[in-house]
């Protein structure tokens, strides 16, 4: 009799054994990674970005915007640069957008087509509103980071659509459009000190996509985000071999920072597979979220 009921309930058992393997399943679904690529129609045609969205980034994340430098790919500054394993650390939303023929219009610098059509931070805009529409990213804490002519590129974005951003990081870049009113933000800029594509003092390049272009200086760069977010003009300098880190404090809680590091030529660096890993000022992308990752700009929309 005992083996009688036992076999009278072992479909319901295992009915709800099913039940819960389904439920379980469902709510792994639910909490995993997003990594898929989009695409956004334009007028020089469609563009691309890669867009990785954690399961520790919920609802009213930030979001960060990788920009390649030139020549390069959006799959390749994911590969290098680190920022997918900080966005599962501390929930946010990363995107890398490629550019047409590996170069950003951004200015005088280093875009190979002549199309007018071509708006690059019009793109970056539109990537914005569609990551603010389909990943429910926080409007107000949208950061904007690149790396040389994608460095360029998130100063132009900057200056050209003030509100866009709460805040931008520039490795090796430079400011290569009139910037004449910014809105307030946070800004945090990299530079090697050897660098001779894009000298960290200003000056002419020597090699790269822009060679023979004058760049000016990084603190010529910072100086309209200076002025806009109503920082002191006393900065506070910290010396950490072989970094030296200027610091303006700003209103609200911003600031602006240049990282100048000693024998570091133009690149990224700590880029590689230790890269946001620490937030030492020679690892760019773990110092430039230790900056950037507690703004909050209630004014941005």
């Amino acid at each position: 009799m005992q083996r009688r009921a036992l076999s009278r309930h072992l479909p319901a058992a295992l009915a709800l054994s099913f039940a819960l393997t389904l439920l379980l399943g469902l709510v792994s679904a639910c909490g995993s990674a997003d990594d898929r690529t989009i695409a956004l129609p334009g007028p020089a045609g469609e563009r691309s970005a890669i867009v990785y969205h954690p399961s520790s980034a919920g609802s009213g994340a930030p979001l960060v915007v990788v920009s390649h430098g030139a020549n390069g790919s959006a799959e390749e500054a994911r590969k290098s640069f680190g920022w997918d394993g900080l966005a599962e650390r501390y929930g946010f939303v990363v995107a890398y957008p490629d550019a047409l023929e590996g170069r950003w219009n951004a200015g005088f610098c280093c875009r190979k087509y002549n199309s007018p059509k071509v708006d690059d931070v019009a793109f970056l805009h539109e990537l914005r509103d569609r990551l603010i529409a389909e990943d429910d990213v926080d409007p107000r804490r949208v950061f904007a980071v690149g790396a040389s002519n994608g460095g360029m590129l998130s100063y132009a974005w900057a200056c050209s659509r003030p509100g866009d951003l709460a805040g931008i990081g520039i490795v090796a870049g430079a400011l290569t459009v009139p910037c004449p009113d910014p809105a307030p933000l946070t800004v945090v800029a990299v530079h090697g000190a050897q660098d001779a594509v894009v000298p960290v003092a200003g000056g002419t390049s020597v090699g790269g996509p822009g060679n023979n272009l004058v760049y000016p200086s990084i603190d010529e760069a910072l100086a309209p985000f200076i002025r806009a977010a109503s920082c002191s003009p006393k900065p506070m300098v910290q010396s950490e071999p072989p970094a030296t880190v200027t610091t303006w404090p700003c209103a609200n809680g911003r600031e602006v920072v240049r990282d100048v590091i000693d024998g570091e030529d133009h690149g990224w660096p700590g880029s590689g597979g230790d890269a946001g890993t620490t937030t030492d000022p020679w690892d760019s992308t773990g110092f430039l979220w230790s900056r950037l990752g507690n703004v909050n700009a209630p004014s941005v929309s």
